[in-house]
């Protein structure tokens, strides 16, 4: 009875001065472009789509919110390579953890928009060469940092965004030519550039 007295003082007291907390979790489709600084003679796709999988806290205050969330995502693609002694590709999948925290507002108590910074931590990559002699294997980058840019709306306990997320550094090397011994070449890409991500929501616990 102690208990239940306590929560219901405590959620009294956050809806008085206008907060409120909220805990979910959340899936969703990725579309990303790997935008490469060095080209060359290789050969990337336009887009390459994947899936996220995770959960977010919120807490808010007269309108305005903070929302960290948590989530595992993939990315796919494959690189080819057309100007070296032989053709040869290299397929690549990359899994991060991914730490968004968002700072956003609500409009008119459906609508918000959002903005923040994205952790993004290399838990795993799996990586296949057709030809290692002419395409090798790349290097890849532990950490990299990103920025999300977002809106969203919200209907009974479901929560639907779409964001924009582009990185401040690259993924790293996605793989090297070699020609001989003597003579390899490095290609950088950067990553995420340009990533659009739907997902949809759910929230446990909203008071």
């Amino acid at each position: 009875m102690k208990n239940l007295l306590l929560a219901f003082t405590v959620i009294t007291a956050i809806n008085a001065n206008g907060q409120g907390f909220i805990l979910g979790a959340k899936a969703g489709l990725t579309n990303t472009q790997i935008i490469g600084a060095d080209y060359k003679s290789f050969q990337i796709p336009t887009s390459s789509n994947g899936f996220l999988i995770g959960g977010f806290a919120r807490v808010s205050l007269i309108g305005f919110y903070v929302q960290p969330e948590i989530s595992f995502r993939n990315l796919n693609f494959t690189v080819n390579s057309s100007g070296t002694t032989s053709a040869a590709s290299s397929s690549t999948m990359l899994n991060y953890i991914d730490i968004p925290v968002m700072f956003g507002k609500k409009i008119l108590n459906v609508i918000n928009v959002s903005a923040g910074p994205n952790f993004q931590f290399l838990v795993n990559k799996d990586l296949t060469a057709s030809d290692i002699k002419t395409l090798e294997k790349g290097n890849y980058n532990d950490f990299v940092l990103g920025v999300q840019l977002g809106a969203g709306a919200e209907i009974w306990k479901l929560c639907f965004d779409i964001r924009y997320d582009f990185s401040i550094n690259s993924i790293g090397n996605v793989a090297t030519i070699v020609n001989n011994v003597n003579n390899t070449q490095n290609i950088d890409f950067s990553s995420r550039a340009s990533m659009l991500q739907f997902t949809v929501g759910y929230k446990f616990i909203d008071l």
